[in-house]
């Protein structure tokens, strides 16, 4: 095979990326979608993302598709989106897959590079969804050879590998809190554009972290604190009362308060990530729960359970006098056979 036939060969087995973002203010969602087709005007994979986090419309389409991908996938791992919105789009583009005609046009729109149409489609594909007559859409389209895509999958997936080593507990870790309170596993919220980078944060910042539900204890504070929605658990304001790192190679640690005797320990060894910072017009108050309101929840149980020991101890007292009648009763009339 001559070089020639080499690069038209890899031309072939190239992909068309479609890369979109959009803004629909009067419901205040913001989305990402990426779709990538093959030569074959089939479609090879794409994903989705809607949220109500305006941080999700700084990714412009001109950057690489793999950035957009990222960006969706740490979204739905962080667990801040809107999970009917986001399924009800990834299905309009499914359908896709299925519809020969409309694929087809799409897919030589793209390949003309007809931007135009392309953003006419995608626009009318989201707004069956998203009833915004306001609805911004910007669309990119990207040419990518099969090694260029498959060396950027490859090369994302060694940090993503290595990411949960970030959680891991570190034994030195020496905080002290009051009695009775207690350190939950968390994991910070990421915001790759307007986050704040780790190594700036101070005593005093709000950042958004998730609980890991790793125990029992975990889960109960996830249910305590209302975090738990149908598939996900949610984002939980964080106030920093300590940084610590033993050395430049360490991981850093950070204990933040959540509510009332109610701490968490985020561990990261990257020290130039950004991290989410709490804003209370998205992200709502602050959480006043905490330990005594754990303490109160049980306390009609325990209640409930002082009240009923009266009846049981009668009842039991009851029970013995009756036995101690019958033997009176039975030794009675044993003597009286006898005679």
């Amino acid at each position: 095979m001559t070089p020639d036939q080499v690069s038209d060969k890899a031309q072939e087995d190239g992909f068309f990326i479609i890369k979109a973002r959009f803004k629909a203010q009067a419901l205040n969602l913001y989305g990402l979608v990426l779709v990538v087709f093959n030569r074959k005007n089939q479609i090879d994979n794409f994903n989705v993302v809607v949220s109500s986090s305006a941080a999700l419309f700084d990714f412009e389409p001109h950057i690489g598709w793999e950035k957009y991908e990222e960006a969706i996938m740490g979204t739905k791992w962080e667990g801040n989106f809107n999970t009917s919105m986001t399924t009800s789009i990834m299905d309009q583009v499914k359908t896709l897959t299925y519809q020969d005609k409309q694929r087809v046009l799409l897919y030589d729109s793209i390949a003309a590079y007809d931007y135009d149409s392309v953003e006419i489609f995608m626009s009318d594909l989201i707004y069956r969804i998203i009833h915004d007559k306001n609805l911004i859409l910007e669309i990119g389209l990207q040419e990518v050879t099969v090694d260029a895509f498959k060396d950027a999958k490859e090369s994302r997936a060694t940090p993503r590998e290595a990411q949960p080593k970030a959680q891991v507990a570190s034994p030195s870790s020496n905080f002290k809190v009051e009695d009775g309170s207690v350190i939950l596993p968390l994991v910070p919220i990421l915001a790759p554009v307007k986050g704040k980078p780790l190594y700036e944060l101070r005593v005093g910042d709000r950042i958004m972290t998730r609980i890991l539900a790793n125990s029992d204890r975990e889960q109960y504070f996830i249910d305590l604190l209302d975090l738990r929605t149908e598939n996900h658990v949610k984002p939980v304001p964080s106030e920093i009362i300590d940084i610590k790192a033993n050395s430049k190679t360490d991981p850093i640690e950070i204990l933040v308060e959540i509510g009332p005797g109610i701490y968490g320990r985020v561990i990261e060894e990257e020290r130039q990530v950004k991290l989410r910072m709490y804003d209370p017009q998205t992200d709502g108050p602050l959480t006043r729960k905490g330990i005594e309101k754990a303490k109160t929840g049980k306390a009609p149980a325990a209640k409930a359970r002082s009240a009923d020991e009266p009846s049981g101890i009668f009842r039991m007292n009851y029970l013995i006098y009756v036995l101690f009648a019958i033997i009176v009763v039975i030794f009675t009339i044993l003597v009286f056979l006898s005679l």
